[in-house]
């Protein structure tokens, strides 16, 4: 506008400083979340082959996008359960979703259901919410064969002046019932020990495969298993001799598998008074350690027991092979691991009891779930486990 100042006419101008939306200005930059759309869950079978996992932007962005990925094992593990994979995942203005692809190795073997995950980090013109960076991949497994390697201790095929009288190499395509027979249902009071599975003669629980015996405990549901327990009465008994055992043994809170004896009168007598000895025991959060133990009284307010331990740690016994023995004789029995003894058995210690073992026994091996001894499965006990036997040999 025109003004006049002493006579002189002044062009005066006037700026006004405003801001608006609309105006041409340029808008703040999208800080975009980066996040997983799923977790996934799938059933290892020969057509898998991969398994797919989406990564997505909360909202568009005009900006280049990235993230870096990269599987992590849990209890999956590389090469066995997945090939690894790692890389960057880039979105280009107006993307907002990527898929990370990991192959899955199948086979047909029975494994333990199992885990892995795949982690974000390092984004670039976005962000991963604090504990949203994982997803996980679970691998679940319906397989029944079972794969054990033969790695491991060996028994010797002779011993000086005896003759092997008797075996069970586990060789034929079924468990032989010229040696076995089996023990069924929930047992009186848990099989006296409140224990949780119910036996069976399913070949889920027990069968005969790569020339061994396995005896497998599953999960039914909520507080229900099954399992196996195999016996030689009636069929198969013995008294005294070397007693070679070999085998693999399962391992978790609230597993106990067992190779043991029981005298062959226990149909008459009952137990304590019929003798238990228990050549091999083992408690499933210990994995490293074995028990041996006999048992015998007139009756159970005379019960006695006594036993010892040995173990290989830091190594367990699922990890291969091992022998359990025993060197029976009249009035004497050596409990032998290994070939190493770690424990006997004899009159002199039958606190004026009878000594029950010096009459045929004959053999049980089972997979116990739960009980007052050993304790009870929590969340991590993961099943189906297994104990396979390779072996069952009796030289006099």
């Amino acid at each position: 506008m025109m003004k006049n100042i002493g006579g002189l006419l002044v062009l005066v101008c006037a700026v006004v400083m405003s801001s608006c939306e609309g105006c041409g200005d340029a808008e703040d930059p999208v800080n975009s979340e980066i996040r997983w759309a799923n977790d996934v869950t799938v059933f290892e079978t020969a057509d898998l082959g991969a398994v797919a996992l989406n990564v997505t932007l909360d909202q568009i962005n005009m900006e280049t996008v990235s993230v870096d990925y990269a599987s992590v094992p849990g209890t999956a593990t590389e090469g066995d359960d997945f090939i690894p994979v790692s890389g960057t995942l880039v979105f280009q203005p107006g993307e907002f979703s990527k898929e990370i692809s990991i192959e899955i190795v199948s086979d047909e073997y029975l494994e333990q259901d199992e885990f892995l995950t795949v982690e974000l980090s390092n984004p670039v013109n976005g962000y991963i919410k604090i504990g949203a960076s994982t997803a996980s991949i679970g691998i679940r497994n319906d397989d029944t064969m079972i794969y054990t390697s033969d790695e491991g201790y060996e028994a010797s095929e002779s011993y000086e002046g005896k003759s092997l009288i008797w075996s069970d190499e586990f060789e034929g395509e079924t468990i032989d019932l010229n040696n076995w027979t089996y023990d069924l249902g929930n047992g009186s009071g848990g099989w006296g020990n409140n224990e949780l599975q119910t036996y069976t003669s399913s070949t889920n629980n027990s069968f005969v495969a790569d020339g061994k015996l396995f005896i497998v405990a599953e999960k039914e549901g909520e507080g229900a298993y099954t399992s196996a327990r195999l016996k030689s009465l009636n069929l198969q008994d013995f008294e005294f001799g070397r007693i070679d055992v070999r085998a693999i043994l399962p391992k978790g809170q609230g597993i106990w598998p067992a190779i043991w004896m029981l005298g062959a009168n226990y149909p008459e007598q009952g137990w304590p008074a019929c003798g238990e000895i228990d050549i091999m025991e083992l408690l499933g959060h210990l994995p490293g350690t074995v028990h041996g133990t006999a048992h015998w009284g007139i009756d159970w307010s005379n019960w006695n027991h006594q036993g010892l331990s040995t173990s290989i740690y830091p190594a367990n016994f699922d990890e291969e092979f091992h022998v359990f023995s025993l060197d029976w004789s009249e009035d004497n029995i050596d409990f032998i691991m290994d070939d190493d003894v770690f424990f006997n058995i004899n009159p002199s210690m039958m606190n004026g009891q009878p000594y029950p073992f010096n009459n045929p026994f004959f053999f049980i091996l089972n997979v116990a779930v739960g009980g007052n001894w050993p304790g009870y499965p929590d969340e991590t006990t993961t099943f189906p486990v297994f104990m396979a036997v390779d072996y069952v040999r009796v030289y006099q």
